[in-house]
């Protein structure tokens, strides 16, 4: 048995215990009360931080957006004054008329308030795709190229190839009246003969378009230095809008009519466009005027641009001469030379027809006695084809 003394020590031990376990669950309850609100807290305020940050980016797209769209629509109320303006500053060799109307217009401020470009920053980039729609692309007029099929038909103008294929007809005719097991060999063999001509000479002048057309557009694929949005930037010639500021260093080509903003000792090459031997001296007063097509030779400048493309009179005069490719001298003299040919084989045709019926009809000899006309008319007919053909070959069209 145990004491009263040992029993009541472990009954405060007891007690003791219980106490220190409800002294430690209290504590851990309330620091984890404590650590959980502190938590929360922290994620409420991430939360209103992120909604706070997305709402301010929300706003601003918005305001970037209104400010894009009254831009455009500015730029749209603008662009009839701006092509008015530009056809009376940059008309054709008349330079003293051009540079009367920029001076009545406000000069160069002017004309830089009305396009919407700053001297030092260029346009904005967010303006650059309502420019291209509204005043135009910086590409130059090219004629509809033609197809493989409307190039074979072509092939078939030609005067010494429609000879060919009515003796061919002919021959084949007469070939089956005449024999019918293998009298077609002779006309099929021409008609095939003048349909290989036709698909080579296509194909050639198909080729050939493709091979100039390729050249074009990589002597065309040059880069240029712009300024937008105050940045300056390397671009395509052809994404070139109106409004665009853009840099010219000595030995670049212009890519658009412009009129100077800045500009250090410039000198242009216009021989390209009016046939002017010298250089031209360049400055705001006697001549700001830069015209598409011909070529800084010493200096530089920033000018801004007022007219692109079709609309530039570089692109004027080159729809202008947009047209259909005219044969060379050396094409005409084979052209001539073939139709000799065949005349020449005609008359012989022909003559040698006439000879052999009037021998059979007036001279009447005895072996042709038991020939009849006709047969000897179509014996005549067959000998004047065979001669057109010879008398003409089948590869002069190449």
């Amino acid at each position: 048995r145990e004491s009263t003394s040992v029993r009541k020590g472990r009954q405060v031990s007891v007690q003791q215990g219980a106490g220190l376990c409800r002294s430690i669950y209290s504590y851990l309850l309330t620091h984890t009360r404590t650590h959980t609100i502190h938590t929360h807290r922290i994620v409420d305020q991430s939360i209103n931080r992120h909604c706070h940050h997305r709402h301010r980016k929300d706003q601003e797209r918005k305001k970037k957006g209104k400010a894009t769209m009254t831009a455009e629509r500015s730029l749209e109320d603008r662009s009839t004054s701006i092509k008015e303006l530009v056809n009376s500053i940059n008309q054709p060799q008349a330079l003293s008329v051009n540079l009367d109307h920029l001076k009545k217009a406000g000069g160069l401020d002017a004309l830089l308030k009305l396009l919407g470009t700053d001297a030092d920053k260029g346009v904005s980039k967010d303006s650059v795709a309502a420019r291209r729609e509204l005043l135009g692309s910086n590409s130059m007029p090219s004629s509809p190229r033609k197809t493989f099929m409307e190039l074979f038909i072509e092939t078939f103008d030609d005067t010494i190839l429609q000879i060919l294929i009515v003796a061919a007809v002919v021959s084949l005719v007469i070939g089956l009246y005449d024999d019918p097991a293998t009298g077609y060999v002779e006309g099929l063999a021409i008609l095939a003969a003048c349909l290989i001509v036709s698909v080579v000479t296509a194909l050639n002048d198909y080729q050939k378009e493709s091979q100039f057309r390729e050249l074009s557009a990589a002597n065309d694929d040059v880069d240029v230095v712009v300024i937008r949005s105050g940045k300056a930037q390397t671009v395509p010639v052809a994404d070139i809008v109106v409004g665009d500021l853009v840099q010219l260093e000595a030995g670049d080509g212009i890519p658009c009519d412009g009129v100077l903003v800045q500009y250090d000792g410039l000198e242009v090459d216009e021989s390209a466009l009016t046939g002017e031997p010298e250089d031209i001296d360049k400055d705001a007063d006697a001549d700001p005027f830069l015209l598409s097509g011909c070529t800084a030779i010493a200096g530089s400048a920033n000018f801004v641009a007022i007219a692109v493309g079709k609309n530039s009179q570089w692109g004027v005069i080159k729809s202008h001469l947009e047209k259909e490719q005219e044969q060379t001298p050396l094409q005409e003299k084979l052209d001539d030379m073939a139709l000799a040919i065949g005349n020449v084989g005609i008359g012989a045709a022909i003559a040698t027809f006439l000879a052999m019926m009037f021998i059979k009809v007036v001279v009447q000899p005895e072996y042709l006695d038991d020939v009849s006309v006709f047969n000897h008319a179509l014996d005549a007919f067959i000998i004047g084809v065979t001669i057109v053909v010879v008398a003409v070959p089948e590869g002069l069209p190449l």
